[in-house]
């Protein structure tokens, strides 16, 4: 029996296809690709809109029944999902596959070609995340920020003509593209899902249950369920200026404000959230608004 796949066009996405199929042992699978409504938007170099449109089409396959499995980015899924019918699964970004281990949820700052990977402030960073721009404004203290678009080939394309004189990624896509880039690797707060991958479903599915069970991570799970209760007490969405990962097994938060930031650490949502009231945290995101 051929399983059905859905999942976005770029190389990236294709590739987290080929690693969910390895880690449950299926080698029968087609792969519907589908251009969504984030790529175009993306493409049409748009930014303040919600990453659901990178997943809400594949996911409406599902309903469908035009597919079985929906493979996304872990950082693409919204906090609320908007299909109750549905269900998930994570990989998490320790996924060992033979000898390749995707082992950090760190961003890398990646220069141009025959660059030394030196930063200096008066750089050109591009970037089109808002949590970046401002981690890069207080902690490279960059004063060069521009907003880049595009898939991963788009963006290092842009960098080596010489648009930008560095970009911000994840180091988890890139090493699962095994691109031979020019890096340095930052310590900042990102996010909890960043470099996990998501399998979607039908919970109605036994098929689908019995094959993806063994793989869930259902801690995983918990901590970024928690981040998302998080995101949601403080109303905030992809768009806002804010990072919460949990490390060490402690939720830590950061929320940047146009002037400020703020930090933090709780033992769940319920705690973070009081910190950011204590903090005065809406009004740092209110500054962007």
């Amino acid at each position: 029996m051929t399983i059905k796949i859905g999942s976005r066009t770029s190389k990236l996405a294709l590739k987290q296809v080929e690693i969910a199929m390895k880690s449950i042992r299926v080698s029968n699978f087609e792969i519907v690709e589908v251009d969504t409504q984030g790529d175009k938007k993306s493409r049409e170099n748009k930014v303040q809109f919600d990453k659901k449109n990178f997943v809400e089409d594949i996911d409406n396959l599902i309903v469908d029944k035009k597919i079985d499995i929906a493979v996304h980015s872990a950082k693409d899924m919204p906090a609320v999902s908007n299909f109750s019918d549905l269900d998930e699964i994570y990989i998490s970004n320790d996924l060992v596959q033979g000898d390749e281990k995707y082992n950090s949820r760190n961003d890398i700052l990646i220069f141009r070609e025959n660059m030394d990977p030196v930063f200096e402030r008066n750089m050109k960073i591009g970037t089109s995340s808002l949590r970046r721009k401002l981690q890069s404004k207080f902690f490279l203290e960059a004063t060069e920020i521009a907003n880049l678009n595009g898939n991963v080939d788009t963006r290092i394309k842009k960098l080596n003509e010489g648009e930008y004189d560095c970009i911000i990624l994840a180091k988890a896509g890139c090493e699962r593209l095994k691109l031979n880039l020019n890096y340095l690797e930052l310590e900042h707060l990102t996010s909890i899902s960043q470099g996990s991958i998501c399998l979607r479903f039908n919970k109605e599915s036994e098929k689908i249950h019995k094959l993806l069970g063994p793989l869930n991570d259902d801690v995983m799970k918990r901590k970024i369920n928690e981040c998302n209760h998080f995101l949601n007490l403080i109303d905030a969405d992809c768009n806002s200026a804010v990072a919460v990962d949990y490390r060490d097994d402690v939720l830590q938060a950061e929320v940047y404000g146009k002037k400020e930031f703020i930090k933090f650490s709780a033992v769940n949502a319920k705690d973070a959230f009081k910190r950011f009231e204590e903090l005065d945290g809406l009004r740092l995101l209110n500054e962007h608004n």
